[in-house]
């Protein structure tokens, strides 16, 4: 039994549903490249195709034993190591910092525990917390064509590139700009076994 108020699992067939309320939500839509709702229908059959490639690429973030985000790592290429992440915060917790510590964790298990090579991200303009986490983070972006959203309207798009090479200092960075009792977290969280 730990005594971490955060940790990380694989996820699990029983986080189908969670995943595709988090998804729904009006938050979170807001700051996707696809801001449609899916339907339940249409979620169940994406789970069912993709859950196995999902066992080893998207984590569950788990505060005080609840699930409450998520990182993956998408488009993934076996032979070159690379691949896309992405986070989300499914439940906003009173644990200031913990959306910073998301991305610290992804690269985390990308590099340390997938072997990545190098990793791409990209926020939306809509999405003002991503777009200052990733610049304190000394991240530099680099614009991407516009994206039209399902209103019609368009939001601007920031790309961002991370090697493995540049993962400890942006690792060091993170921490250090994390709350202390978060900060302590998140380190142990990068370095403990991912539970299942």
């Amino acid at each position: 039994m730990t005594d971490a108020r955060l940790t990380l699992r694989q996820v699990r067939a029983t986080d189908r549903w969670t995943l595709w309320e988090w998804r729904n939500s009006e938050r979170i839509r807001l700051v996707s490249t696809n801001d449609a709702e899916i339907p339940r229908d249409d979620h169940a059959a994406w789970f069912e195709r993709k859950f196995p490639e999902m066992r080893d690429r998207t984590v569950i973030v788990q505060w005080d034993s609840e699930p409450v985000g998520w990182f993956q790592l998408e488009h993934w290429d076996e032979a070159t190591r690379s691949g896309e992440w992405g986070v989300g915060l499914g439940v906003v917790p009173g644990t200031p910092g913990l959306g910073g510590a998301l991305v610290v964790l992804a690269l985390g298990h990308a590099f340390e525990r997938a072997d990545a090579t190098e990793l791409t991200a990209r926020a939306l303009g809509v999405n003002a917390n991503m777009l200052t986490i990733m610049r304190r983070l000394g991240f530099t972006a680099t614009a991407g064509d516009p994206l039209v959203r399902a209103d019609g309207s368009t939001t601007e798009v920031s790309l961002y590139r991370v090697t493995r090479e540049e993962w400890p200092r942006i690792r060091d960075r993170g921490l250090g700009l994390l709350p202390s009792a978060l900060r302590a977290e998140v380190g142990a969280a990068l370095t403990a076994d991912l539970g299942e």
